[in-house]
């Protein structure tokens, strides 16, 4: 009878161990599910974030948007074309193949090379088709020199902001 009520007793013991073992185990997925849960309400709360930064940045950036746009039209359509796909009326007589705006921030890992751009527009950055920084293809319209009629403060000002608003533009056209 002994034996009996140690086997039994065993049998208790070792069923109240499962049970506790397979508790905290699911306690410890539960942590590990809670965290998850967290950690994805957070990646949301900072992805809601940056819309919401994005729609407030795009209202507030709107007429130096829809500038940027007419500087497009006026300096760069002719040759990277209305869809600033590389397709313009001039692409064809240029010996490189014009570039595709739409695709530079895919050409470069999800970033739109802002600073770089600019340096290329304006000449410090040259680019064989857009021609020497003496005779770009656009002329003089990014050199300050340019607008005689305002002081050289703001002649470099008026020509910074006719690119920070072509830069803001095409910005808006990456696919």
């Amino acid at each position: 009878m002994e034996i009996k009520l140690i086997a039994r007793l065993l049998t208790t013991l070792c069923f109240f161990t499962l049970i506790l073992v397979v508790s905290v185990s699911t306690a410890s997925q539960g942590d590990e599910i809670i965290e998850a849960q967290k950690e994805l309400k957070k990646m949301r709360d900072e992805e809601k974030i940056k819309r919401e930064t994005e729609r407030i940045l795009l209202k507030d950036t709107k007429d130096a948007i829809y500038m940027g746009d007419e500087e497009y039209q006026n300096a760069c359509s002719l040759c990277h074309g209305l869809d600033a796909k590389g397709s313009g009326v001039y692409a064809f007589m240029l010996k490189e193949r014009v570039a595709d705006l739409t695709q530079i921030k895919k050409r470069n890992n999800g970033v739109f090379p802002f600073s770089k751009l600019y340096r290329i527009i304006d000449g410090r950055e040259e680019i064989t088709s857009h021609g020497t920084r003496s005779m770009p293809i656009w002329g003089d319209r990014y050199i300050s020199e340019h607008w005689i009629n305002l002081s050289p403060r703001y002649s470099e000002t008026q020509v910074r902001g006719r690119i920070f608003e072509l830069l803001l533009y095409i910005e808006t056209l990456q696919e």
